[in-house]
């Protein structure tokens, strides 16, 4: 994925840019950060198995879930009166393509958010940056999600020079601080290179499309396109309204700076730009404010009051404490709201396919359990094996390959509990046999269920699901849902064998 820097780029020696990589790619969690979005960004289609491999990245992290599920039920993509609920649903209505920005916009937040007060600072302003852009390129008939995966990163180069070269980073702040050297001045001073040089090398590293590198160097005067130029007025309007150094009575004038000087380009009303920034408040609001922070909470009402003194009554985001989401789950609520949108998709005139729905299905056993892994597993058509076809959760891949047994009395206790017809979740409905033990203890596991598939009177596979570490065993109310999950995969199979 390594792409040489373009001498054209910059009238500096590349070199100095290329070491800062270098020393970024040694660390010790860099790496992984960058198999993600890599991952993510590559190879990727709107079938099943890319489908799934999304599912298993959302899934994983809260605040993307959360994303997903409220990008589908936008102005911009919402079709039906009932809200989403299922991320996997979601991600079928948005496609791989969305979902892919998505969630490689949230790991570049989560892997930062998380480090440090001033990185956590730099992320927020990213966040905001980004959603100004999808409000404002939803205006303009643009790509929101395009625009947003450009916002989230704009400022990528400083926020590398910040979390991996914290002295550096403090030496440009020191020097841009006495007001005598510009962010150009005092970057190339010490680093030897402005902050974007680094994002544009790092974003070409990871595969990033070329409107992302065109947005890092957007400039209001000079943004070729208008993505680019969107990009340019949503980082500019973010450092009008928030920076933490600016004077509560210089914000509005250098909020009609931005608008003048993006004014040819990016045509948008006062109006339009304060629905803009509620908009992107809102967004925030969700993803960023932890309600048990008051730090957090006092930050986000400096925020929306910046906003409403720059831009007055056309910001009609609310600013009380409380979010309207929090990391607090009412899984009783859940699991109805679930149920109820796979309950939709049984039906054959919803369109969905067999595949479709066993993702659903999965989805609603992992949220709804909760469980840390669920798998479907089917017959082959000869009826010699069992196989797992799809699954989510942590190390899913490795374990689909593990499930490829026998039907016979060597096949182990998957399958033997499969053949009996009856669910079952160990050791909640009954204590091990020995097969059971030993098959466990290879897996390293201490609790897993089997929720057979039987259709017309026919057993087809199963739906599998476990627990793992020392997480305690799911209580009667748990396991009866995750039998009425399965039963209703049972449902949507037999319906369309019967069409």
């Amino acid at each position: 994925m390594m792409s040489p820097l373009d001498p054209t780029d910059t009238a500096n020696d590349p070199m100095p840019v290329r070491q800062r990589l270098a020393r970024i790619l040694e660390g010790s969690d860099f790496p992984a950060l960058s198999k993600q979005i890599i991952d993510t960004l590559s190879g990727l289609d709107d079938d099943a198995h890319s489908l799934q491999r999304l599912a298993n990245v959302v899934l994983r992290e809260y605040s993307l879930t959360l994303a997903v599920v409220r990008t589908a039920n936008s102005v911009h993509y919402r079709r039906g009166a009932r809200p989403i609920q299922s991320a996997t649903h979601a991600m079928m209505m948005l496609g791989a393509r969305t979902v892919r920005q998505l969630a490689s916009s949230l790991m570049l937040f989560e892997n930062y958010a998380r480090k440090s007060p001033e990185l956590k600072e730099l992320m927020l302003l990213s966040l905001l940056t980004a959603n100004h852009a999808r409000a404002a390129a939803a205006r303009l008939q643009q790509d929101p999600e395009e625009a947003h995966l450009c916002g989230m990163f704009r400022n990528l180069g400083e926020v590398l020079v910040a979390g991996h070269f914290p002295e550096d980073y403090a030496r440009i702040r020191e020097l841009m601080a006495d007001g005598t050297r510009s962010e150009t001045a005092a970057t190339r001073q010490v680093l030897g290179f402005p902050f974007a040089d680094l994002g544009v090398e790092v974003s070409r590293h990871w595969g990033m499309p070329d409107t992302v590198v065109q947005g890092i160097r957007a400039r209001a005067a000079a943004s070729a396109s208008v993505g680019a130029a969107i990009t340019s007025f949503s980082h500019d309007l973010t450092h009008a309204l928030y920076r933490l150094d600016a004077d509560a009575s210089d914000i509005p004038l250098a909020v009609e700076a931005v608008i003048e000087q993006h004014g040819a380009k990016v045509k948008l009303t006062r109006e339009q730009i304060g629905g803009i920034v509620t908009d992107a408040l809102e967004e925030t609001r969700e993803l960023f404010v932890n309600p048990q922070i008051a730090t957090d909470r006092m930050r986000f009402r400096q925020l929306t009051s910046a906003a409403r003194g720059a831009l007055g009554e056309s910001v009609t985001a609310r600013d009380e404490d409380t979010p309207t989401e929090t990391g607090t789950v009412d899984v009783a609520a859940l699991r109805v709201r679930l149920r109820q949108e796979l309950e939709e998709k049984v039906d054959v005139a919803s369109g969905a396919s067999v595949g479709e729905v066993l993702l659903l299905a999965l989805e609603a056993v992992m949220r709804g359990g909760p469980y840390g892994r669920a798998l479907a597993c089917l017959f082959t058509p000869d009826r010699q094996r069992l196989i797992a076809r799809t699954g989510l959760g942590e190390g899913v891949e490795a374990l689909i390959a593990q499930f490829d047994f026998i039907v016979s009395v060597r096949g182990g206790p998957i399958v033997s509990i499969t053949q009996q017809r009856q669910a079952v979740y160990l050791p909640a409905d009954r204590g091990f046999t020995t097969p059971e033990v030993r098959w466990a203890q290879s897996m390293g596991l201490t609790q897993f269920g089997v929720f057979p598939l039987v259709v017309l009177g026919k057993i087809v596979g199963c739906v599998y699901c476990d627990r793992l570490g020392g997480e305690e065993i799911p209580d009667r109310a748990t396991v009866r849902y995750t039998k009425a999950i399965a039963d209703l995969v049972v449902d949507a199979i037999g319906r369309r064998r019967s069409v």
